[in-house]
């Protein structure tokens, strides 16, 4: 058994990081989270949670506290973005009975608050952007950008895409665009008909775009996020606030409800950012540090399982550091049993915008799909999937 006094420090507080600080205090342990953020602030987009990531949240003790805050959608729903005819439904009623779990619709404010609070404020340390790390088989050395430094036992590396510690301590190429840019707004439910505060999930497919819009925080707020192809990015931020009339033009001619969508966008907060990937990585440990989340698989959101997958792996990291003996089985254990399995959601997820957006939308009629359910995705439950050791 691991001495529960262990030093370990999480590198990123978003929601991979206080996933896996919230798992490793269930196991027992006292993380700290290091944030460069001077604060967490309000975070203004929706965010879906597949019965996987449910199952996960659960397991941490969210249960009580994620069903209020959340929406259920009934069905998602594929339409064709020009007719507006319905193409393909997937019916979520029994998506608890199926994987045992809910399919959640919410504010990713929301779930971060609920996250902050469940691992506790007290427990990070703000404006602590990390300029370099050290790591050994025994320990890691921290060096902040205020020019503090932290001796550690092990390091959690959930620090995004762009990830420091991935590219100071792994032989990894630097991130590519992918041709794909995201664009998200939220818009008071109040400008905008009934069909959008349905409990449906809603997306629009044309050739090189699609548009997606669903209700959070109950029927107050629409969430909507536009995924559309260029050939280059030369935006210096990665997200940036963008006029609206710049995302119109790729949805000209679209059906009625698309109109209604973009016209009800407030004009100074739509954002626009470059959707980036990497390659996979066959290793994330490097001496008592290991990588997660979008550190580790960063995906395109094609099939929502970008938090899902960080929420899988603070899950399993938890679990790894109460069933080992030392800090360094506990890495090896979370690794290996997460490796393949993440590696599956990012190739599929980067798949996704091709099959939705470079064919035909009405091919979706009458072929079969390869979606979440098909590819036994939602299946998978985080706290108890056997750990490999």
């Amino acid at each position: 058994m691991i001495d529960k006094t262990l030093n370990i420090a999480i590198v990123g507080g978003g929601i991979g990081g206080l996933a896996a600080g919230i798992a490793l205090k269930k196991a027992g342990f006292s993380p700290r989270i290091y944030e460069r953020a001077p604060e967490f602030g309000e975070v203004g987009a929706g965010i879906s949670m597949s019965p996987n990531a449910t199952l996960g949240l659960e397991s941490l003790g969210f249960k009580d506290i994620l069903n209020p805050l959340a929406n259920e959608p009934l069905e998602q729903r594929l339409y064709h973005g020009e007719t507006g005819e319905l193409l393909k439904s997937f019916d979520r009623r029994n998506c608890r009975e199926t994987y045992h779990a809910a399919y959640y619709q919410l504010h990713r404010a929301d779930l971060l608050n609920m996250l902050i609070n469940g691992f506790g404020l007290e427990n990070c340390a703000m404006t602590k952007s990390l300029q370099a790390i050290e790591s050994r088989e025994d320990g890691v050395t921290l060096s902040f950008e205020d020019g503090s430094t932290e001796d550690v036992d092990v390091a959690i590396a959930a620090d995004g895409l762009r990830s420091i510690v991935r590219d100071t301590l792994f032989d990894s190429d630097p991130p590519e665009f992918s041709g794909h840019v995201a664009w998200r707004a939220l818009v008071p439910a109040e400008k905008l008909g009934p069909q959008s505060i349905e409990r449906l999930n809603i997306n629009h497919l044309g050739t090189g775009r699609n548009i997606v819009s669903y209700p959070v925080r109950g029927t107050d707020l629409v969430n909507i996020v536009a995924l559309t192809k260029v050939d280059n990015w030369v935006e210096e931020s990665w997200n940036a606030k963008a006029p609206k009339s710049e995302l119109a033009v790729h949805y000209e001619g679209w059906a009625d409800y698309v109109v209604e969508l973009l016209e009800a966008m407030p004009d100074d907060e739509l954002y626009r950012w470059g959707l980036f990937v990497r390659k996979p990585l066959d290793n994330w440990i490097s001496g008592r540090t290991a990588l997660l989340g979008d550190a580790a698989h960063p995906m395109l959101p094609y099939m929502g399982q970008g938090a899902s997958s960080a929420i899988e792996d603070g899950v399993i990291l938890g679990r790894a550091f109460a069933a080992a003996d030392d800090p360094g089985e506990a890495l090896k254990i979370y690794a290996d049993t997460r490796i393949e399995r993440a590696s599956l959601l990012q190739s599929e997820s980067n798949l996704g915008g091709e099959r939705l957006q470079a064919i035909d939308p009405y091919s979706f009629r009458d072929t079969p799909m390869k979606n979440e359910d098909s590819l036994g995705i939602f299946d998978y439950d985080p706290a108890t999937v056997p750990l490999i050791k």
